[in-house]
């Protein structure tokens, strides 16, 4: 239900007219937002979900792996193989963050850095985005110890596609930066 204001093409309707957050946790906040379709029309309200921006890092090892990350995941009920990744922090950039989450979660630190994009990650539920980076030519830290509930696996980039093709890696958030890498011929062909 698009309505525009003549040739120029302004949008005046559908028309946010209030948004209200209510804090559920230090990372998560319920957003209540009110929109008017119409002049005459009925408030809506729409019920999403805020947090901080997530950033999410595909690596790769120069004998072609890729460090995967293995851990419970509370929401889902089960464990689940990711990419290394996580919440930016206020005033941190995305870049930044994605080397953090690679050291912090893999003991991997990338020696050249390609922004894969920026993504909205899932607009009609969430008001956050996805920023994706491709970490190239990684390298192990020396005196890396491994997080908490977090089991590091290293995996060949043709059987890490495979497990994505088979169902088997199930982060769509993280498949989608496989498929940016891919489409922009940034992984190597085998």
């Amino acid at each position: 239900m698009n309505r525009y204001d003549g040739e120029a093409g302004q949008r005046r309707f559908p028309l946010v007219v209030s948004r209200r957050a209510s804090r559920l946790s230090p990372w998560v906040e319920l957003l209540e937002t009110r929109i008017q379709d119409a002049p005459t029309s009925e408030l809506r309200i729409f019920h999403s979900m805020g947090q901080a921006d997530y950033v999410g890092i595909l690596a790769l090892t120069p004998d072609g792996r890729v460090p995967l990350v293995r851990q419970f995941r509370p929401a889902v009920q089960t464990w689940s193989l990711e990419l290394p990744a996580g919440l930016l922090e206020e005033g941190e950039a995305p870049g930044s963050c994605a080397v953090r989450e690679l050291e912090e979660e893999t003991g991997f630190t990338a020696d050249e850095l390609v922004p894969l994009g920026t993504l909205h990650a899932d607009t009609g539920r969430l008001s956050n985005r996805l920023h994706g980076f491709l970490g190239k030519q990684v390298r192990p830290l020396p005196d890396w110890r491994p997080e908490d509930d977090v089991i590091r696996e290293l995996i060949d980039l043709d059987r890490f596609l495979e497990l994505i093709a088979t169902g088997r890696f199930l982060q769509a958030l993280h498949i989608a930066l496989v498929g940016l890498a891919l489409t922009r011929g940034l992984l190597p062909r085998r």
